[in-house]
């Protein structure tokens, strides 16, 4: 791993052409490393949607360098060739970063004997608590279960106490690193707009009853607290024999800023996709409604010319039975009103005149292209 000196200006170039969680494969750092990096040399960074924009030509506006003379003007990070990238992954990650936030929290995360200046959220807590029996419910029998929209906590009333104490710690060291509580609808830690649900819990161990006929199964708290991250795949810290619950919040607070980050990525991910999607589906609608369009006028235009020729025909028809009347001296007034109405219905049949009729109008021009009966005296009433 060698060291790479970077001036403020050509790492403000690099986030703006690269991706952060590209970057910080590339260099020694987390993403959420390599933002407070550029969070402490005051570089701009892409707001939520750009790459996206980018990923689909669209028009993006790019912030300026804002001019600084108060912060240093470069930066040395560690390089990591492909190879320490494959081999370390997401573990070295993780690691990187349960040391940068140790270090940061150290004076955070030291355990008291007694609560100190509680949170809200942790007063609130011990109130709600307070007012509980423990459960007679199996998954939870013997266990104290705080209320909705109050922290999510469930332990034995001996643990009450360490419970509280530990989340008032580990929300205090988690609002040191910026970020964020809130209960409503469940406990979450917000990091960066992401919402990620949490509970504190003591586990259940089972000991079996023996019976004369037959042993059954009970569940007792087991005096182990463990911490889960309900995400995908789900997280879960615990008490051993080692270590205690209360030394593993750099390593939870790190896992919980990690899942941000691909929480984050998979909603662009899912947003990508969303807009791939709708754009395929309005491609193949408007694709649909101008197929219909197009069957609608070539079928107006076939029937319009089918109009025509057939009026033409009724025309020459209606002439050349004038001619003959007028050639066997036979054109009477009854024939040449009979003349007169085949003319007008020949009009009202010619998609070119369109002539109205009071009596025809209801009816499809269709109906009249084959008469069911033939009469040869079309005059005649």
């Amino acid at each position: 791993m060698e060291n790479i000196e970077l001036t403020r200006k050509e790492l403000y170039d690099l986030v703006w052409e690269n991706p952060l969680s590209k970057l910080a494969k590339k260099y020694n750092l987390s993403d959420n490393g390599l933002r407070k990096v550029c969070k402490k040399l005051d570089i701009p960074l892409p707001k939520n949607g750009y790459w996206q924009k980018i990923q689909y030509n669209k028009k993006v506006s790019i912030e300026k360098l804002p001019v600084n003379n108060t912060v240093e003007t470069s930066i040395t990070l560690k390089f990591r060739d492909n190879s320490e990238t494959t081999i370390n992954g997401i573990e070295n990650e993780l690691n990187q970063l349960t040391k940068e936030i140790k270090n940061e929290l150290k004076e955070t995360i030291i355990f008291p004997e007694k609560l100190t200046k509680p949170l809200q959220l942790i007063s609130d807590a011990k109130n709600d608590l307070k007012t509980k029996e423990p459960s007679y419910f199996h998954n939870i029998k013997g266990l104290l279960n705080t209320s909705p929209d109050i922290l999510n906590i469930t332990v034995a009333p001996q643990n009450v106490k360490r419970a509280l104490l530990f989340m008032d710690i580990f929300i205090k060291a988690v609002q040191k690193r910026g970020h964020n509580v809130i209960t409503k609808g469940g406990t979450k830690i917000v990091i960066d707009s992401v919402q990620l649900s949490i509970g504190l819990r003591e586990r259940l161990k089972r000991t079996i009853i023996k019976s004369t006929h037959w042993d059954s199964t009970e569940l007792n708290p087991s005096n182990i607290l463990s911490l889960r991250l309900d995400a995908y795949p789900a997280s879960e810290w615990t008490d051993t024999n080692t270590s205690k619950l209360e030394d593993k919040i750099p390593n939870i607070i790190a896992k919980l800023e990690l899942q941000a980050v691909i929480e984050k990525r998979r909603t662009i991910e899912r947003e990508m996709w969303h807009t791939e999607y709708e754009r395929q589906r309005k491609i193949e609608q408007d694709f649909k409604e101008r197929k219909e369009r197009e069957i609608i006028k070539t079928k107006m235009l076939f029937s319009d010319a089918e109009k025509f020729d057939k009026a033409t025909i009724y025309r020459n028809f209606i002439a050349a039975t004038e001619q003959n009347a007028i050639k066997e001296n036979n054109l009477t007034e009854e024939l040449k009103e009979w003349i007169k109405w085949a003319n007008e219905k020949a009009d009202w049949f010619d998609p070119f005149t369109n002539r109205k009729d009071e009596l025809l109008n209801d009816n499809d021009r269709e109906e009249f292209h084959k008469p069911k009966q033939s009469n040869n005296n079309y005059y005649r009433y």
